[in-house]
């Protein structure tokens, strides 16, 4: 319906949540493709610096 071509978790059952032992909302977790959390903001705002770092690890993962 919206043409999302990625993958996006849905944590009804908060698994993620408790997994990452999240205590705050919004959190935003940012992971390398070796599952190491690379990035934690909690609370809203920061996009752009997001954005960058989103980028940052999307460039590092084809370097590797």
């Amino acid at each position: 319906e919206h043409a999302i071509q990625y993958p996006v978790d849905i944590d009804n059952d908060f698994n993620t949540w408790n997994h990452y032992s999240n205590r705050y909302w919004p959190a935003m977790y940012l992971i390398d493709k070796r599952g190491i959390i690379r990035y934690l903001r909690v609370g809203a705002g920061g996009y752009q610096q997001t954005e960058r770092l989103i980028r940052a690890l999307l460039e590092e993962s084809a370097g590797l």
